[in-house]
């Protein structure tokens, strides 16, 4: 049995226990009783009145005194594994992203590049921009970026569209030549637009890094479902080199479907001290639905 610090004065109270009620419960059948024990003293109750009285959680989170996280880790160390996975719902984004400072920087990276990109996305760009991005991203990955068939042209043709005159200028010279230099905007968006699948592929990875960077920074800034196309690898790389204390205040952002994943990872015993956050009349009320059997064998002498 575990020594729960059990509320005996509202347990007494609840029964209204007397001298009488008690010596009647000597003349009962010893297996129908429970004695419940504590540093304050113990009660006597049958087994049905336990029952019943844990059918009713505002009364089980004050006896078992459950505002105590002490008290409930004492219940929440003896369940199982798939008892835990019934815990971990309960709590707040905020509170399962407390359990992954567990977790070592290598192993966060890991798990964060498991999530779905929107996901990831999110939690980068709270403190990158898409430059920040870029500028760890090799240029083959900025290639794939723009060869990806989701990518559409009439949305990168935006970006030409809105590109400062000059600018567009001393790009359309360093990829065709000083012919270019007398041109104006609209015989440069008449070119690019009249181009082949091939030839505006060529166009598009053959700028140069820091204009390529320009060109992907704008179609995601015009755009920012193009974000997506990004690999998780890619996005994750600076934002892992941020400060864990900064990565750690990240990630409550994140759903808590895809952050249950990542404690579960954890040993058992670190999962506990995660689920022990959970709001005491919460885990009453999982108690009294879950886990009745398991309080009144805990609770019996």
């Amino acid at each position: 049995m575990i020594e729960l610090n059990v509320d005996l004065s509202y347990l007494s109270k609840y029964y209204e226990l007397s001298t009488q009620r008690i010596n009647r419960y000597a003349a009962e059948d010893p297996d129908k009783m429970i004695t419940i024990e504590t540093g304050a003293g113990s009660v006597v109750l049958s087994k049905e009145e336990l029952r019943t009285l844990l059918q009713h959680p505002s009364k089980v989170a004050k006896i078992l005194q459950l505002m105590k996280p002490k008290n409930r880790y004492l219940i929440i160390r003896n369940l199982s594994e798939d008892d835990l996975a019934k815990i971990l719902p309960y709590l707040s984004p905020a509170q399962l992203s407390w359990g992954l400072q567990y977790f070592t920087t290598d192993k966060l990276e890991s798990l964060i590049n498991k999530l779905p990109t929107e996901q990831l996305a999110t939690l980068v760009f709270q403190h990158l921009s898409v430059f920040d991005v870029l500028n760890f991203m090799d240029d083959d990955k900025m290639d794939k970026f723009l060869k990806n068939e989701n990518l559409e042209k009439k949305d990168i043709m935006k970006y030409f569209k809105q590109l400062d005159d000059e600018k567009f200028r001393q790009i359309m010279i360093k990829q065709f030549g000083i012919s270019m230099q007398d041109k104006g905007k609209g015989d440069y968006l008449k070119m690019i637009d009249e181009m082949s699948p091939d030839k505006f592929m060529d166009f598009l990875t053959g700028f140069d890094r820091k204009d390529k960077m320009n060109l992907i920074a704008g179609i995601v800034e015009i755009e920012p479902k193009y974000a997506l196309l990004f690999e998780n690898e890619s996005l994750a790389k600076p934002f892992m080199l941020m400060d864990k204390e900064k990565i750690m205040k990240s990630f409550p952002v994140l759903d808590a479907e895809f952050l249950i994943p990542m404690i579960q990872e954890l040993p058992t015993d670190l999962i506990q001290v995660v689920a022990t956050q959970i709001d005491p009349d919460a885990f009453a009320e999982i108690i009294v639905e879950e886990f009745p059997d398991l309080i009144m064998e805990m609770l019996s002498a």
